[in-house]
């Protein structure tokens, strides 16, 4: 690892996870990113699991400090995602690596187009509460089973899922599904990290620096979450991930 590789991933993890612990979507960026630093896709997806698990390390401290965790609600999300992660995983390793670098080429894009078309994404948040049935929680698992298996095949934007499954299904406001996706995040990032470590497939330098970078981008823009204008966080994550999509599809 050069010191310039270094200085860069840092960099780009701590501004990704500003926004990243709030509305997700880090790894749109951070992926692409070692992707044209030289790494395969396998090793890109898998040192960013275990980089960008850091986010969900320091965001989960700084929101429970700010008592805004709901244990119960969290495990119930974040169980089924440890469980798709590691599904998720095994289904990317066997995929070739130039299938797989298509496939992020192409999911890069349609998400960016997802972002753009729904202004209110990342913005505004379901604020309705009323008592929950029990189907509720069963659709929640399931789907949180589903996002945790994205999540460890690809992972980016599945911070976003989980936000707005916690908004959509649980009716949560958009700081407290922030901060009860922590738990899942943690679960999905272990054992997908796990995986790709088991097989060799993470840039373990380039890992920890990300980590780092994470940890700190994160805990401060958790401790500061009422502060953060959301709008201009995501302006500035859909012109850095243009670009990025860019790049990657001149490159494919």
């Amino acid at each position: 690892m050069e010191l310039t590789q270094a200085i860069v991933v840092f960099g780009a993890s701590l501004i990704c996870s500003t926004f990243g612990t709030l509305v997700g979507g880090s790894s749109l960026i951070t992926i692409p990113l070692l992707i044209l630093m030289g790494l395969p896709p396998h090793t890109a997806i898998g040192t960013d699991r275990l980089g960008t698990s850091g986010i969900a390390l320091a965001g989960l401290y700084s929101f429970h400090r700010k008592g805004m965790m709901r244990y119960r609600l969290a495990f119930i999300v974040g169980i089924p995602c440890l469980v798709g992660g590691f599904i998720g995983a095994n289904l990317a390793l066997q995929v070739s690596p130039e299938l797989l670098k298509k496939f992020i080429v192409a999911l890069t894009i349609i998400l960016l187009i997802f972002v753009v078309a729904n202004p209110r994404l990342g913005v505004a948040a379901v604020a309705t509460k009323r008592p929950l049935p029990a189907g509720r929680y069963v659709l929640g698992a399931f789907l949180s089973l589903l996002a945790g298996t994205y999540g460890g095949f690809y992972g980016a934007g599945m911070g976003t899922l989980t936000t707005y499954l916690m908004i959509l299904v649980f009716h949560q406001t958009f700081l407290e599904s922030a901060a009860n996706t922590k738990v899942a995040g943690i679960m999905m990032s272990v054992t997908s990290a796990a995986t790709y470590a088991y097989h060799g497939a993470i840039n373990l330098p380039l890992a920890l620096v990300m980590f780092a970078g994470s940890c700190i981008g994160s805990y401060m823009s958790a401790q500061y979450s009422d502060r953060i204008g959301n709008v201009w966080i995501k302006r500035i994550f859909i012109g850095v991930v243009l670009i990025m999509a860019m790049k990657l599809l001149m490159d494919a």
